[in-house]
């Protein structure tokens, strides 16, 4: 039975719980073997792989069958290749965004800033190949949105957010401020306003002068947010406000 927490060596009469997990078995051999592998019969019953270079004449195949227990079992294997092994230099065909993220996800799960040129590392260590720059990117991509939701769900998780920092600190202070565009059923989101109730009562006693800075979020929406700040009797900084806006426009500011 195919492990991927224990794996073990492709082989005749070994057994998998579903087609995914054949896939992906079929990618690490490919990739640690240095060879390339591509499906030419993928069905409800059967799934059969060849080397990249049959047409060469290279004989190398693994062909899968799924059983009526539901689970899949290689069924004709030819282990012995007939072409030459490659070196790939970051570029293998069968390493796939999915691949990667399952050797990125434990490492960023214990650091948010693992860098890029650590994941490289990571990965040369696990597959004994090097990866490009762009393949690592979209890997930690994908890891991000395994581990913290991707940006649709974050928005949506927005205004659940909102409601529980209220919730638990009573006295808060949040303004919302969305848009109606006509013949669109949803609201678009123009700034999202919270302060604090300590922060509130605290600002009686800072000095009268504030500062507002502010940092760029990218990706799919471009976003940027607020904080506005001032300086206590100790000579401190306080923290006054926040604020998520679409645009850093004067109406935002104010």
């Amino acid at each position: 039975m195919w492990d991927e927490s224990r794996p073990i060596e492709l082989c005749k009469n070994l057994l998998f719980t579903d087609k995914s997990g054949l896939n992906r078995m079929e990618r690490i051999y490919s990739i640690k073997s240095c060879r390339e592998i591509e499906v030419v019969e993928s069905s409800k019953q059967i799934y059969k792989v060849v080397c990249r270079r049959w047409d060469q004449g290279c004989k190398w195949m693994m062909r899968a069958i799924k059983l009526k227990i539901n689970m899949w079992i290689v069924g004709k294997y030819i282990i012995k290749y007939t072409c030459d092994m490659d070196t790939f230099n970051g570029n293998h065909f069968n390493l796939n965004v999915d691949l990667i993220s399952l050797v990125l996800i434990s490492h960023i799960e214990s650091s948010i800033r693992y860098k890029v040129k650590e994941c490289i590392t990571s990965f040369a260590r696990v597959y004994r190949c090097t990866i490009t720059k762009r393949k690592v990117f979209l890997g930690r991509k994908r890891v991000f949105e395994i581990v913290y939701g991707n940006w649709d769900k974050s928005f949506a998780a927005l205004l659940r957010y909102m409601a529980a920092l209220q919730h638990f600190n009573p006295g808060t202070v949040i303004e919302w401020k969305h848009d109606r565009i006509p013949n669109i059923p949803e609201y678009i989101f123009i700034y999202v306003f919270w302060a604090f109730k300590p922060s509130i009562d605290g600002f009686v006693h800072c000095r009268s002068i504030i500062s507002i800075d502010g940092t760029h979020v990218y990706r799919k929406y471009y976003i940027k947010m607020l904080i506005v700040i001032a300086i206590d009797a100790n000579g401190s900084i306080f923290s006054l406000a926040f604020a998520i806006c679409a645009n850093a426009i004067q109406e935002t500011w104010t």
